[in-house]
């Protein structure tokens, strides 16, 4: 239990237990998350998990057959649940904005709380290709971004907004979403920074843009072009 907490104060981790329980199972989760976000999928191995967990090596593998069923478990609990109920938020909300901004809203909300989170994310999908993990990531990433996409095309149906098709309004959506949860969440108290106010200036960049007015012309460009209307 010693080096468990030394993990977690050595990398400015507040402790936030996986599952509600506090057993066996939800300790190894939890270390596992540490230390993927730490140092990657690829660099831990089962033997960092199990001491900063301290258990043995075979109650590691009661709960689970390997390393990347591990990983599997606790993805699965970190996401399947929030994103239950981030869709059904959405179905209970009106409005292509609206929803967009709860999108934004729930993201930086989940992100800030536990931010070794988007950073076992990033590391995994932005690290070293991993076979044995990479089909659970794409299920999670491609159900995701479904979500975007059915609300995008659901504001295109309504017209309330327009300029491309819904996949590609999802994939910007998304740039300007999950690049600041990645920079944002690796700051210190990043609670500071994912906050309400961001995630509506977000939307509304994304919305509304941000230029409001067509670049003029500069003042070399005219007098070339009037040295070309007098010359003709």
């Amino acid at each position: 239990m010693e080096s468990r907490k030394s993990l977690l104060k050595s990398t400015g981790h507040v402790l936030v237990n996986v599952a509600t329980k506090s057993d066996t199972e939800s300790q190894l989760l939890d270390c596992a998350l540490s230390l993927f976000a730490e140092k990657g999928y690829s660099a831990t191995s089962v033997r960092d998990i199990i001491n900063a967990a301290g258990v043995t090596q075979p109650t590691l593998y009661y709960y689970c057959s390997n390393k990347a069923d591990l990983f599997h478990r606790l993805v699965r609990k970190l996401y399947e649940a929030t994103q239950d109920k981030l869709t059904r938020a959405i179905d209970e909300t009106s409005g292509c904005e609206a929803r967009l901004r709860l999108m934004v809203r729930r993201s930086f909300e989940y992100c800030a709380c536990d931010p070794r989170v988007p950073r076992l994310m990033f590391q995994t999908h932005y690290g070293p290709p991993v076979p044995e993990v990479a089909k659970e990531l794409e299920k999670l990433t491609s159900q995701r971004f479904a979500l975007v996409t059915r609300v995008m095309q659901d504001g295109l149906d309504g017209n309330e907004i327009t300029g491309h098709d819904a996949k590609t309004l999802a994939l910007i959506f998304c740039c300007l979403m999950d690049q600041s949860i990645n920079v944002l969440s690796r700051l210190p108290h990043p609670e500071r920074h994912l906050t309400p106010e961001l995630a509506d200036t977000l939307v509304s960049t994304f919305l509304h843009g941000v230029g409001v007015t067509r670049p003029r012309r500069s003042s070399k460009t005219t007098n070339n072009k009037n040295e070309r209307t007098r010359s003709s």
